[in-house]
C-alpha cells in the first residue's frame, strides 16, 4: 500500500521529455526563457529533410533544445502546467446552428401552414412527426427492457476470471478517479467505500481523489482519506488542482485532466508499480466516476470479464459504461427530480449506450486510449459527453460503448426545501444543455477528421437526442396541435388536410398520441422497478403507490418544464457565448445530511 499527495511543491521526476504534452513544452520555454536555436537556411533544409516537414522539424528542434538546455531544472517542473488554448470566437460558434435548428423546428407549427404548397397537408406533417416520435420511444423501450433482462440475468452469473484465456499473461490494474470540490466528505467516502469493497481492491485498484485547490480544509480532508483508505487500496493518491492553469475552465473536466495526468506520472515513476511501458504485460484500465456514486458490487470483475471477450484491436476503441440509476434517496425527492432521474436512467439504456451517443458519469477505458485522446479536455465542461468524440478522433474511427451488466447508483439533485429543489434541478438541466451545445460546437469543428459515415451518424443521433427528444418533443406536442389549426384558419385555408378531414378528427388523433405517451411513461417506471433487485447495497426506491401514480401523471408536465429550461439555456448560450460555459456543480448536501428540524422543509410529492 502506498499513499500519495501531490501538489506544486513535490512533483515527480520526469525522465522522458518525449512524454510531455506539447503545452508543457510551451510552458517550460516561457518560464525558462528558452528559444530554439537559430539555424541557417541550408541547416533548416537539411533538418526538414530529416524530419519530413517544417512543422515536424520545428517541433523536434524545440524538444531537443529543451532537453539540452534545461535538463538540470526539468525535475522541478510539473508534468502538466496547462495548455495553450487555440484562438476562438466567443460568440460565433457552431452551437448557433444547433439553436437555429431547434427554434426552426418548433416554429414549424407557425410557418408550415403559411406556405401555400405545403399547408394542404400541414395536419399530416404534425401527425407524421408524432408517429416518428412514438416509434423512437418504442425503440428505447425495447433497448431498455433488453438491458434490464441482462442486468437481472447477470446478478446470478458467476464470474470466473481464472478461466479466461490470457496467453500473454497480462496483469489487470485499475485507476479509479473521483473529483471533489465542496461536496460533503461523507458523500465522497460513501463512494470510495463502494470501490474499496470490490473484490481484490487492495491488489489491483488505485483510487485517485482529485480535489480543487480551493476545496475548504483540503489538507485535513486529505489526511482523513489517507488514514482510512490508504490500507484498502494498492495505491491511494490525492491531488490538488491549482487554480488558473492556462486553458482550464473550472469544473470536473479540468480537475480530472490534471489529476489523471498526475496519477499516471506517479505510477510510472513508482519502481514498485509495473507501469513503465505498454508492452510490459500490464493493462491499466482508467475509470472515472462522480463523488455521489455507488459502484456496482462486481463492477471491476464484470469489466475484466468483458475485456477478455474482445480482441486486442477491439479493446483499443472500446469504452465500457455501466447503466446508471439516480436512485440515492430518490424516494425522498419531489416529483420533478424523481421523474427526471427515472427518465435519465431509461434513456441511458434506451439511447445513449446502444446508439453510442455518449458516455455518462461513470465509465472505463484503457490507459492507451485515454492517453491517445489527450485525457479529458480541460476547456469543455461536459467531460463525459465530449469524451467519445475525442477518443474517436484519436483512433480515427467510431469508438464503441459496451454495457457492463452491473447497475451503478448516482445521486439526483437535492435541496433542503422546495425552492432549493427547483433551483438545483433547473441549474443542473441548464448546465447539461449548455454543455451539450458546446460539445456540438467541438464536434462540428472536428467533423471532417472522422470518416464521413461516422460523422453523419453521430451528428444525426446527437441532434435527435439532445435537440429533438430532450428539448423539442414535449413542447412541440403542445404547440403543434393548437397552433397549426389556428394558423390554417388565419390564412383562410380551413382546418383539414389531404387525409385528416377536420379539426375534430385531428384532435382525437393528438389525444390518442398523448394516451399512448403515458403507456410509455408507465414502462419507464416499470423498468426502474424491475431493476431494483440488482441495485448495489440492496437499495430500494421506497416511493409509495399513491406518490408513484402522482409522479406518473406528472411525467409529461415535468418533461415540458425540462424542455422550457433547455430552450432558455440554448438562448443564453447563443446570446452570452462561451462565457456561460463552466461547471457549477449541483448541491449534494442533502444526499447525506439529514434535515435537523423535526418539521419537514419540503412536501413529499
Amino acid at each position: 500500500m502506498t499513499t500519495n499527495n501531490y501538489n506544486n511543491d513535490d512533483i515527480p521526476t520526469i525522465e522522458e521529455l518525449s512524454e510531455i504534452h506539447i503545452a508543457d513544452i510551451h510552458h517550460i520555454e516561457k518560464k525558462h526563457e528558452i528559444r530554439p536555436k537559430a539555424y541557417s537556411l541550408p541547416e533548416r533544409r537539411t533538418a526538414q529533410q530529416q524530419h519530413g516537414s517544417k512543422k515536424q522539424s520545428r517541433f523536434g528542434t524545440i524538444k531537443q533544445s529543451v532537453k539540452r538546455r534545461i535538463s538540470g531544472s526539468i525535475k522541478s517542473i510539473g508534468a502538466y502546467a496547462g495548455r495553450i488554448a487555440k484562438p476562438a470566437n466567443a460568440y460565433f460558434r457552431w452551437n448557433l446552428l444547433f439553436t437555429f435548428l431547434i427554434f426552426l423546428f418548433i416554429s414549424s407549427a407557425i410557418w408550415i401552414p403559411c406556405i401555400p404548397a405545403v399547408n394542404d397537408f400541414a395536419l399530416e406533417i404534425v401527425t407524421i412527426i408524432s408517429i416518428i416520435l412514438h416509434c423512437l420511444w418504442i425503440i428505447a423501450i425495447i433497448n431498455a427492457l433488453r438491458y434490464t433482462w441482462r442486468l437481472r440475468r447477470f446478478a446470478s452469473h458467476e464470474i470466473r476470471l481464472d478461466l479466461v484465456k490470457n496467453e500473454a499473461g497480462i496483469k489487470m490494474k485499475h485507476l479509479v478517479g473521483l473529483c471533489v470540490y465542496k461536496e460533503p466528505l461523507d458523500l465522497l467516502m460513501d463512494t470510495i467505500d463502494s470501490i474499496a469493497s470490490q473484490p481484490n481492491a487492495k491488489d489491483k485498484i488505485t483510487c485517485l481523489v482529485g480535489m480543487e485547490g480551493g476545496t475548504p480544509d483540503k489538507e485535513e480532508k486529505k489526511r482523513i482519506l489517507d488514514d482510512k483508505y490508504g490500507p484498502k487500496f494498492e495505491r491511494f493518491i490525492v491531488t490538488f488542482h491549482p487554480r488558473g492553469l492556462p486553458g482550464d475552465i473550472p469544473g470536473k473536466c479540468s480537475n480530472f485532466n490534471y489529476a489523471a495526468r498526475t496519477a499516471v506520472k506517479i505510477l510510472r515513476a513508482d519502481k514498485n508499480y509495473p507501469l513503465e511501458e505498454y508492452d510490459n504485460n500490464v493493462e491499466l484500465i482508467v475509470t472515472t466516476g462522480d463523488c455521489d456514486s455507488v459502484f456496482g458490487d462486481r463492477y471491476f470483475d464484470a469489466l475484466e470479464e468483458d475485456y477478455w471477450k474482445l480482441s486486442a484491436k477491439q479493446r483499443s476503441y472500446t469504452v465500457w459504461q455501466s447503466p446508471l440509476f439516480y436512485c440515492i434517496n430518490l424516494d425522498q425527492s419531489p416529483f420533478f427530480v424523481r421523474v427526471t432521474g427515472l427518465l435519465r436512467a431509461f434513456f441511458m439504456m434506451g439511447y445513449l449506450i446502444p446508439w453510442n451517443i455518449n458516455t455518462m458519469s461513470i465509465f472505463s477505458l484503457t490507459l492507451k486510449l485515454f492517453e491517445e485522446g489527450e485525457y479529458t479536455h480541460p476547456g469543455y465542461q461536459m467531460d463525459d459527453i465530449i469524451a467519445l468524440i475525442r477518443w474517436s478522433l484519436a483512433v480515427r474511427r467510431k469508438c464503441v460503448i459496451r454495457a457492463i451488466p452491473v447497475a451503478t447508483l448516482s445521486g439526483p439533485t437535492s435541496g433542503k426545501n422546495y425552492i432549493d429543489e427547483w433551483y438545483e434541478w433547473a441549474r443542473q438541466i441548464r448546465r447539461w444543455t449548455i454543455g451539450a451545445a458546446e460539445v456540438f460546437h467541438y464536434f462540428a469543428i472536428k467533423f471532417f477528421r472522422l470518416p464521413v459515415s461516422v460523422s453523419f451518424s453521430f451528428a444525426a443521433k446527437f441532434v435527435f437526442y439532445y435537440g429533438f427528444l430532450l428539448c423539442i418533443a414535449s413542447v412541440y406536442t403542445i404547440i403543434a396541435p393548437l397552433v397549426t389549426p389556428a394558423m390554417l384558419n388565419a390564412v383562410d385555408h380551413g382546418v383539414h388536410g389531404l387525409v385528416i378531414p377536420n379539426n375534430k378528427c385531428f384532435m382525437i388523433i393528438m389525444f390518442g398520441f398523448l394516451g399512448l405517451q403515458y403507456i410509455w411513461f408507465f414502462i419507464v417506471f416499470l423498468v426502474n422497478y424491475l431493476c431494483q433487485p440488482v441495485f448495489p447495497r440492496q437499495t430500494k426506491d421506497k416511493t409509495g403507490i399513491i406518490r408513484n401514480i402522482f409522479h406518473w401523471l406528472m411525467t409529461w408536465p415535468t418533461l415540458v418544464m425540462y424542455c422550457c429550461v433547455e430552450l432558455v439555456a440554448f438562448l443564453e448560450v447563443t446570446v452570452r457565448g462561451k462565457s456561460v460555459c463552466s461547471h457549477n456543480a449541483s448541491k449534494k448536501d442533502n444526499l447525506v445530511a439529514p434535515v435537523p428540524s423535526k418539521l419537514p422543509d419540503r412536501m413529499e410529492v
